[in-house]
């Protein structure tokens, strides 16, 4: 994998575990758009308002599961996102399969996420 995108996977990861809105907003285009596990869609804003909505992570990584690919300005990178957080006071732990779309080399910013469930998530309290 190549450091100028390496560097951006881990600054992005930190910025979401610690849940910084601010770094994150000079790290997503403007057209930005990002399918959660369950098949929401959110835009830009609504992206970088989860965490005023509620998202909370005490552990975030991302590793990729396959060599990043370089096409033309823009960079795919396939990973495992393993995250251990809450949502509104809800448990949102879990492993997800990531795709993630990078635009604009070498100023990457993300253009796209899809999360799909890598694993079940966990039942619910009783």
């Amino acid at each position: 994998m190549t450091s100028d995108v390496t560097q951006w996977l881990t600054a992005w990861a930190a910025a979401e575990r610690a849940g910084d809105a601010a770094r994150l907003d000079g790290l997503l285009h403007e057209e930005f758009r990002g399918v959660g596990p369950f098949g929401f869609v959110l835009d830009r804003e609504q992206w970088l308002r989860r965490f005023e909505d509620g998202l909370r992570f005490s552990a975030f990584d991302f590793t990729p599961d396959f060599e990043v690919r370089k096409v033309a300005g823009t960079a795919i990178a396939v990973g495992t996102q393993q995250q251990t957080g809450s949502y509104q006071g809800r448990p949102s732990d879990g492993a997800f399969r990531v795709t993630l779309v990078l635009t604009g080399g070498p100023q990457w910013r993300l253009l796209a996420a899809h999360l799909s469930l890598r694993t079940p998530p966990a039942p619910p309290a009783s």
